[in-house]
């Protein structure tokens, strides 16, 4: 670009900028249609007011259905439909535990069922 091809970039330009001024509404009206959007306020403190009353009654409802809930996992024992799939033959063997050093089959100790998890 040549120095003239720049002065004539920088002039069209500075007629984008006047087009663009011209068109733009006076700050004075900007700022009074502003002042007037935020008469609008009590709507959105409504609003957020009564999201906040449904959380909270949402929270007070969990809180009261989950009263009857076992707190403790170990307790529930879980039965379904698929639990003959699970059992082994012979399966007591797998439950017991052999005394070292004893040479008689009879002598095993036995695993408690309630430890075991579903």
């Amino acid at each position: 670009m040549t120095e003239h091809n720049d002065h004539d970039l920088e002039e069209r330009f500075h007629a984008l900028r006047r087009a663009d001024a011209a068109a733009a509404p006076p700050f004075h009206t900007t700022l009074a249609a502003a002042r007037v959007r935020g008469a609008g306020k009590p709507r959105r403190r409504t609003l957020g007011l009564a999201a906040a009353v449904v959380i909270a009654s949402v929270a007070v409802a969990l809180l009261l259905t989950r009263r009857g809930a076992p707190s403790d996992l170990a307790t529930i024992r879980l039965k379904t439909p698929t639990d003959f799939l699970l059992t082994l033959p012979n399966e007591q063997l797998l439950r017991t535990v052999p005394a070292l050093g004893r040479a008689s089959v009879t002598g095993f100790t036995t695993i408690d069922l309630h430890r075991r998890t579903p």
